[in-house]
């Protein structure tokens, strides 16, 4: 004999009973209010002008097309050191930049990268900047440059025409 469907059922089912999860979970909290997004730093407009400038020379230094000293003003003697140990390491792989990115961090600090394209691929040349009291007012000072080069990087063959001692 069947049954219908609609007929109940004569013993309850041992069967769990599935529930929705709205009707077991509490009903949601609504979100805190985000606080508000912090006033834009007041930036130096020429800043990154200047960032951009010194940047490209640290890559001409690099390639050998400037000397290092005329950076000596705006660099910090640890950076000027690294610099010159780039030089040497990676002068032969042609570098040129390609594109600058400068942003402000805090009041007083910039921190900017450089596209670099060597013979071997393309890497970044970062840097910090650093405002402080100088001779002639404040000016912008690089206290950190950085530039990672690969495995191929360093086994690039140097071009014996252009290799200086």
């Amino acid at each position: 004999m069947t049954r219908s469907i609609a007929e109940p059922c004569p013993h309850p089912s041992q069967r769990p009973v599935l529930r929705r999860l709205a009707d077991i979970l509490p009903a949601p909290q609504p979100a805190p209010p985000e606080p508000p997004l912090p006033a834009p730093l007041p930036a130096d407009p020429l800043a990154p002008v200047l960032v951009e400038r010194l940047l490209r020379a640290a890559v001409e230094i690099l390639c050998g097309r400037r000397p290092a000293r005329q950076l000596s003003a705006v660099l910090r003697p640890d950076v000027l050191a690294h610099l010159l140990t780039l030089q040497e390491v990676a002068g032969h792989l042609k570098p040129q930049v390609r594109k600058v990115l400068a942003r402000p961090q805090t009041p007083g600090v910039l921190e900017a990268v450089a596209v670099v394209a060597l013979s071997t691929g393309v890497r970044a040349l970062a840097a910090r900047f650093e405002e402080h009291a100088g001779e002639g007012g404040r000016q912008w000072r690089c206290t950190a440059l950085q530039l990672r080069l690969t495995a191929g990087d360093l086994a690039a063959p140097r071009d014996r025409r252009t290799h200086r001692p």
